[in-house]
């Protein structure tokens, strides 16, 4: 652990609360555990908001807890559809351990993670009703549009244009009115689906490889 950091993550001490003392990192810990640490923390402040604490300035960082969840579980989600294909026998690199994660250390697109997940549950040809429901590519088209690079909701103002012309620009330059609980209940949907549907369907076909093989071994 970092130094000089290591004292904010330590248990209790000192005559503290151990009820306060929380676990982090280990084994159990991966993307799909903290994009649902992601939304677990966009719902409470939904709750919050539905419970009459309207603060406009929780709208903007909700999306993001959503969108920043959803990038993990399309994440988690590629490497389990990668490691499908290795289990299937798929040699090419682009299916690779390593190979996935250096691709995904490299993008926060969720264009990008969509398409890549769609064309892996495509190559496994895990049968009709498989793959991500339209209308939950449909949302993620639309949160694609809204932030291309992980930097939206993120902050008020981005850097954008080329190398040598660079300027600083407000993301949301006017004020912009929406239905914040449609598009809360909209994010939660369809990061729900990518979350346990997706890992569902490939968990039963990691299960059907396994006796496959075990029954090739008999």
């Amino acid at each position: 652990m970092t130094p000089g950091i290591d004292s904010l993550v330590s248990p209790s001490a000192n005559g503290g609360d151990l009820r306060n003392t929380a676990f982090i990192g280990g084994p159990l810990e991966n993307d799909s555990s903290l994009a649902l640490g992601f939304f677990d923390i966009a719902d409470t402040a939904v709750e919050r908001w539905n419970a009459g604490h309207r603060n406009d300035a929780i709208l903007i960082p909700i999306i993001y807890n959503y969108w920043h969840g959803i990038e993990l579980a399309l994440k988690e989600g590629i490497r389990e559809a990668a490691a499908c294909l290795r289990g299937d026998g798929v040699a090419d690199l682009y299916v690779q351990a390593d190979e996935v994660d250096r691709w995904m250390s490299a993008t926060h697109s969720i264009e990008q993670l969509v398409n890549r997940l769609t064309r892996l549950l495509g190559q496994l040809q895990l049968g009709p009703g498989q793959q991500l429901p339209a209308e939950t590519e449909d949302v993620l088209g639309k949160l694609h549009v809204l932030d291309h690079h992980g930097q939206a909701f993120r902050y008020s103002s981005v850097w954008t244009g080329s190398r040598g012309g660079r300027v600083l620009e407000r993301v949301r330059p006017g004020e912009q009115r929406f239905d914040s609980m449609a598009v809360a209940e909209a994010l939660r949907d369809a990061g729900t689906m990518v979350l346990y549907s997706v890992p569902g369907v490939l968990d039963d076909y990691s299960a059907y490889q396994a006796e496959m093989r075990y029954a090739a071994s008999q």
